[in-house]
């Protein structure tokens, strides 16, 4: 009876600690999108690469690290290719970034815009998807950007 109250304070106690505990770990805030940069074609073959520069900012006041981005790019709201950020990019602290995002176009849906891509100099771009961040625990950050960038083509 003595050891059941004792070991039930114990565990009343541990689990207060434990809450006050979490309680003033601050959770970092998430990453702001702000823009899609330097959108080009790097590459013109049967399967295109598409390259452009994500922008965030970090208003956290440590670093962090990004991975596993997953990415849909539609131009002109055609599903153009998918993009993945297979290696670890390192986000300063308190600072605006351009992350390097390069994709694989599907060639079957370029072609179709393909004469629309060489006559406007401005084309609707959408990305759609999410990326991982965090300092040792990761979160998901979801992607959506749409507006009007200049292709530059050559």
């Amino acid at each position: 009876m003595i050891t059941n109250t004792i070991y039930r304070k114990a565990l009343n106690a541990f689990a207060g600690l434990s809450a006050l505990f979490l309680a003033s770990c601050a959770s970092p805030q998430d990453l702001v999108y702000q823009d899609v940069k330097n959108f080009r074609v790097s590459k013109i073959s049967l399967n295109p690469e598409v390259g452009m520069d994500v922008q965030f900012y970090n208003p956290n006041k440590y670093g962090m690290t990004l991975k596993d981005a997953d990415v849909d790019l539609y131009i002109n709201d055609k599903l153009v290719g998918h993009a993945m950020l297979d290696k670890k990019f390192n986000v300063p602290a308190s600072g605006t970034f351009l992350l390097p995002v390069t994709l694989i176009a599907d060639l079957k849906s370029v072609l179709p815009n393909a004469v629309a891509l060489m006559s406007n100099d401005e084309v609707n771009i959408r990305l759609k998807g999410n990326v991982k961040a965090g300092r040792g625990v990761m979160i998901n950050i979801p992607i959506n950007y749409e507006g009007k960038k200049k292709l530059n083509l050559f």
